[in-house]
């Protein structure tokens, strides 16, 4: 049964290194979660190079879809 959604997912990998900056993750998720995107999920794994993976949704329903595969014919 659908409910007239589909889902588009997006990985998001940042890894801690010398040129690293929190606040530069944290603008390019942010310009995600403002057009649309929903984050599901965040990890920080903690190895010899720490890294952040970052999960996201976007939810579009059947009309848009069919709006966006028109505009590209």
């Amino acid at each position: 049964m659908s409910n007239g959604k589909s889902y588009m997912p997006k990985v998001l990998t940042f890894t801690v290194g010398e040129n690293f900056n929190p606040q530069d993750m944290e603008d390019q998720i942010a310009s995600f979660t403002l057009n649309g995107w929903k984050i599901i999920s965040m990890t920080h794994f903690q190895y010899k190079e720490p890294s952040y993976t970052v999960l996201l949704q976007y939810e579009f329903s059947e009309e848009e879809m069919q709006k966006s595969l028109e505009k590209s014919a």
